[in-house]
């Protein structure tokens, strides 16, 4: 006894020597072990990351590989906790987390440090701070994920929106406003010298500090061929006021100088499928708050055709009067006979392609007379590009920044309302993508659309003309938010967003918030830690079915093992010799909450979110999501199901990960089960009898992935999820 005491003892003693104030361990080297002791200023809502601060410095604590399992401290806490120094892309943070203890709870925070926003630096990264009179970049609009450009004391700084802080969505303040958070930095340049950034927490962290009033969301409705309405609110009644023209210039305008505080003007005379930018404004006395000038579509005189085809087998039983097709080995026919339509123009943006019959038809095109142009993914080894016609400019992107050029679309006859045609989905223009992977398309007959596609075009282009232009070429981050994103199709809501200028993962996080009936995914991978936070809130409201069907179930950062845990209802499609490569989502579907389908080419990832060129549609319509719905329910038919803790027992498995042996406790009733390891194929992989309620198996010969642990005894059965890393 006295031997144990003595080694606790000493064990207290050394935890207390090593224990050191923050501003110390940020000066120690990268890879040192150190041991801090500080209240968390921040919670769930920037993810499981936490940031920890004392009286001297902030620094961030990451819950990485390795770390000890339960790491997820509140605002508040006074914490100890010891780890690694890891540089993450300019953050210093303590990853992994090998001990934590919290010492306390409902501690007063650290008072905010006040900065300009150069005093977002090393100094005060893992801090709080606070930046007085801060102006948005894009005030009078609304929050998104990702960075806001901010300038205060005539410096410029960047404010970045996470989803889980409730801010996404809100207006931004369209005048003055302080700004609370987290001093931060991403990037990743060696070494990491910029990137600097404040993370507001919640929507107290950004206060209004004008006496301007700040203007909500401009919303755009009653979208016909001559004008459209737009709508927005205001704290304070104030006058209604529309600017709109051609170009940014504006030059026109409309205004109802009643004060009201539910704003809402109609905007007439305009042309079809015609893009005209406007900014809407309320004045109170000598203020006056302005909204971004943004870009808004007319509806077109087209016949608005919506077509939807699959390559692989669909399920009319669940049809709801509308039969879903498969084209089967017709795909590249059917792609082919709508480019054999065209008379003018083709815009193709294809991030790769084999197939002899579409180039062929492309020629074909050529000798007709039709003028086109190519953009493809200059890494990707286009095979079928060898046997283009030499007169068709082809333009690759040839950085190598994720996937690149990641598109899936062609344009025809963009300026001709009867004749044109966007031709998207999620199909590459290879041999395997179109007859043998799983994967969509979606075909509008509607010159508004395709014109905004056309423009997006000719943002990586570089131009209007037959020839791309080198200088003004725009690919990945480098482009803008050009394009407008809501249409009429012949009475069919659809909305259209391209990555990364748009912010396209904040939409979809919006389409998951609002389903509240059902969310079904065909996904070939998903990495976004926001999006995989939303889909579990949505599988824990009350009534709504989240069902998962994912390819890449294995990827570096995949968020099913997370999901799964928290108990979504996950199919896997790996190792059957094809791909799940759709990118869809349906919501609500055959129900009378606006039942919708979002697809195209963008994965949910965090690269086809910042890097990538990516186009992303939400469909707004019962007969379009019924059809998906038919595939989908096809496909689940095949899959193996990852579910957590299916059955009638439960299982605490650790460590997690696990590296050489998985620790299993059950139920004493189940103390004699047979206990087996698959992978998400199915595929057994280990197997035994366990003989107590405790023991443990041996995973060291398991390659680095995620498994399924299923254990069996009489009529109890459990699953749990698990993963092994070194």
């Amino acid at each position: 006894m006295r031997a144990f005491l003595l080694i606790t003892l000493l064990s207290a003693t050394f935890i207390l020597r090593a224990q050191i104030p923050i501003a110390d361990a940020r000066t120690t080297a990268v890879g040192t072990t150190v041991t801090v002791q500080g209240v968390v200023t921040s919670g769930a809502e920037l993810g499981s990351i936490r940031y920890v601060q004392d009286a001297t410095a902030g620094i961030a604590a990451y819950p990485g590989t390795g770390s000890a399992p339960g790491f997820t401290p509140s605002i508040g806490d006074n914490i100890t906790v010891t780890g690694v120094l890891t540089d993450y892309n300019g953050l210093l943070e303590i990853n992994p987390i090998t001990a934590f203890t919290i010492n306390t709870t409902g501690n007063v925070l650290p008072a905010p440090v006040l900065v300009t926003p150069n005093g977002v630096n090393e100094t005060t990264e893992g801090s709080l701070v606070r930046i007085i009179g801060a102006q948005f970049a894009n005030a009078g609009s609304v929050f998104a994920s990702g960075a806001d450009a901010i300038t205060s004391s005539g410096e410029t700084g960047s404010v970045y929106i996470s989803t889980g802080t409730g801010l996404v969505g809100s207006a931004v303040p369209a005048g003055l406003a302080d700004i609370t958070g987290i001093a931060s930095q991403y990037d990743n340049s060696i070494p990491a010298t910029s990137g600097y950034r404040v993370l507001p927490r919640n929507l107290n962290d950004i206060v209004n500090s004008g006496a301007i009033n700040a203007i909500g969301a401009v919303t755009q409705s009653n979208i016909t061929t001559s004008g459209f309405d737009l709508s927005w609110s205001t704290y304070g009644s104030s006058s209604s006021e529309v600017q709109y023209g051609l170009t940014t210039a504006l030059g026109s305008s409309i205004s109802n100088t009643t004060p009201v505080m539910i704003h809402s003007l109609p905007i007439n005379s305009l042309q079809p499928a015609t893009f005209y930018y406007a900014r809407v404004f309320s004045v109170i006395g000598p203020d006056t708050a302005f909204s971004p000038i943004a870009l808004y579509s007319t509806a077109s005189n087209s016949t608005g055709v919506i077509r939807t085809y699959f390559n692989q087998a669909v399920d009319h039983s669940v049809s709801s009067g509308v039969d879903a097709i498969s084209l089967g080995f017709a795909v590249d026919d059917t792609i082919a006979a709508y480019i054999d339509r065209a008379q003018f123009t083709i815009d193709a943006a294809i991030y790769n392609a084999s197939d002899n019959l579409l180039i062929t038809a492309l020629n074909n095109a050529v000798n007709r007379g039709v003028q086109i142009r190519y953009i493809t993914q200059g890494s990707n080894s286009n095979t079928a590009l060898a046997s283009l016609d030499a007169s068709v400019p082809v333009w690759p992107r040839m950085d190598n920044l994720g996937s690149g050029m990641h598109d899936k679309f062609v344009v025809i006859d963009a300026d001709d309302a009867q004749r044109a045609w966007l031709l998207t989905g999620s199909v590459n223009w290879t041999t395997s993508n179109l007859f043998d992977d799983y994967n969509n398309l979606v075909f509008f007959q509607d010159q508004s659309l395709a014109r905004c596609y056309r423009r997006e075009f000719e943002e990586m282009w570089g131009g209007s003309g037959p020839q791309p232009n080198g200088a003004n070429s725009k690919f990945g981050p480098y482009k803008t938010d050009n394009t407008p994103h809501l249409f009429n199709i012949g009475g069919v809501k659809v909305e259209s967003y391209f990555s990364p200028s748009d912010h396209t993962t904040s939409h979809i996080h919006q389409q998951i918030d609002s389903a509240a009936y059902s969310m079904r995914c065909a996904m070939y991978v998903f990495t976004e830690q926001s999006l995989g936070s939303a889909t579990i809130n949505a599988h824990n409201r009350p009534g709504t079915t989240v069902q998962l069907d994912v390819e890449d179930a294995v990827t570096a950062g995949s968020e099913l093992w997370t999901m799964a845990q928290a108990g979504v209802e996950i199919a896997s499609h790996s190792n059957d010799g094809v791909l799940l490569h759709h990118k869809y989502a349906i919501f609500d579907e055959g129900t009378p909450h606006d039942p919708r389908v979002e697809t195209g080419s963008h994965n949910w990832t965090v690269s086809a979110e910042t890097v990538n060129d990516e186009n992303s549609l939400v469909i707004h319509d019962a007969t379009v999501a019924n059809l998906f719905y038919q595939e989908w329910h096809a496909l689940h038919a095949t899959v193996n199901s990852i579910s957590e803790n299916a059955g009638n027992a439960v299982l605490d498995v650790w460590p997690v990960p696990a590296s050489d042996h998985l620790n299993i406790a059950m139920p004493e009733e189940m103390r004699d089960a047979i206990l087996t390891i698959r992978d998400l194929s199915g595929r057994e992989m280990l197997s035994m009898r366990s003989v107590t309620a405790m023991t443990s198996i041996d995973v060291s010969s398991l390659a680095d992935g995620i498994y399924v642990l299923c254990a069996a005894s009489g009529d109890q059965r459990a699953q749990r999820v698990i993963s092994v890393a070194r």
